[in-house]
This record gives C-alpha cells, structure tokens and sequence, in this order.
C-alpha cells in the first residue's frame, strides 16, 4: 500500500473485552501518535488512554446484549482529542456466544476536523435555544449515539 493509499484508509484497532490489544494497524497508531505526541514505544498507552472511556461504553452495551441473548454485532459513533486534533471513532461490539471473554472491540479511526453543523444556527441570545433551519439538522445531534 503506497503511503497515500495509507493515509486515507481507517486506522483500526482489535481489542479483547478486558481491553488488551490484539492488533493495531500502522495507520492506527500513527494516528494516535498524532493525537498526543506519543512516542513510537507508547502506542499501548494511547490506546489506554485516549479510547477507554469509548470502549467501556461499548462494554457495557456488550454486556446487555449478551445478557439478553443478543448475538448481533453493533456499532457507536464517538470522538476523541480537542478542537485542532480530532480523531472520529466508528467502535463495533461483536458478541460472541461463549460470553464477554470472547466478545471483541474493533475500532476504525479516522481524521476528523469539526465543523459546525450545517443548517444550524448561532444560539439566540434573548430565547436562549438553537433554531434549526431544517429537520435533518435536528436529527444530526443523536448522529453519535447506538446506531
């Protein structure tokens, strides 16, 4: 894969339901890497820090399937990092029958620079609420939850 083919295809990340890293691809890590500065030897500890609160969601809802005998895999939408370095966050629960040990996590990352929203507009100061100009923009504030 040549270095612009690489650029432009998700990062993605396997982990086990205790977090324990199974795979990570090159664009993964670089693209954590980026996120903080890490040095190539932290790649485990980015993976820590910057997507657990991401995966114990997905945990949690993993959990609730697998309690209640739903075997389909799902996915969440999330985002880490600040306002100039952001990374987008597509998680998939995959449950497994034979319970949470073999349930994954598989996480594709992909760049991500924030904009506002189109069809929203600024906050109206004397009603104090967000109008929107069109029914899509409403829908786009649950863009991140269960899908």
């Amino acid at each position: 894969m040549n270095q612009e083919q690489e650029a432009s295809s998700p990062g993605i990340v396997v982990l086990s339901s205790c977090l324990q890293l199974l795979h990570m691809n090159r664009r993964a890590r670089a693209l954590l890497l980026q996120l903080d500065g890490t040095a190539q030897g932290g790649a485990e500890q980015a993976v820590a820090a910057h997507l657990h609160r991401h995966c114990q969601e997905i945990i949690e809802t993993l959990l609730e399937r697998l309690g209640s005998k739903n075997w389909e895999q799902f996915h969440q939408f999330g985002t880490i990092g600040d306002g100039t370095r952001s990374i987008l966050l597509k998680g998939f629960g995959i449950p497994d029958r034979r319970g949470l040990s073999h349930s994954r996590i598989v996480l594709l990352l992909s760049p991500h620079a924030p904009e506002p929203m189109s069809g929203m507009r600024k906050m109206a100061p004397e009603a104090g609420i967000l109008e929107a100009e069109s029914p899509r923009a409403v829908g786009m504030q649950n863009r991140f939850l269960f899908l």
